[in-house]
């Protein structure tokens, strides 16, 4: 991750670094998030995305890794879960310097 940046009351936009080993490739992506509020929604928009196409917009949800779920008799010791809300994937109006457009994907947990 780069950069995470507050635009609204529970809405990040994230800005990732370049994949390990690329010039400008920003496929893969990996945060933590804590001090969650219970019964509450938050949305992440990663913006910088280079891919014009996204199993995202055929029903592929985020994995999210959950410490509490992974660590309590509640979640059957399940840490790794597929998950999320309003999942999009969309070109953006962000220009990329080599030309042409990044992509945003878009989902609330």
């Amino acid at each position: 991750m780069r950069r995470a940046v507050k635009i609204g009351e529970n809405e990040y936009n994230l800005i990732l670094k370049y994949d390990h080993n690329t010039t400008a490739y920003t496929q893969w992506y990996y945060f933590k998030i804590n001090n969650t509020r219970k019964h509450t929604t938050y949305k992440f928009n990663i913006v910088n995305l280079v891919k014009p196409e996204s199993s995202y917009n055929q029903g592929m949800k985020p994995l999210i890794y959950s410490k509490k779920d992974a660590e309590s008799g509640e979640g059957q010791g399940i840490g790794w879960f597929r998950a999320g809300q309003n999942i999009c994937y969309f070109q953006n109006s962000l220009k990329k310097k080599a030309g042409g457009f990044y992509y945003t994907l878009t989902f609330q947990v």
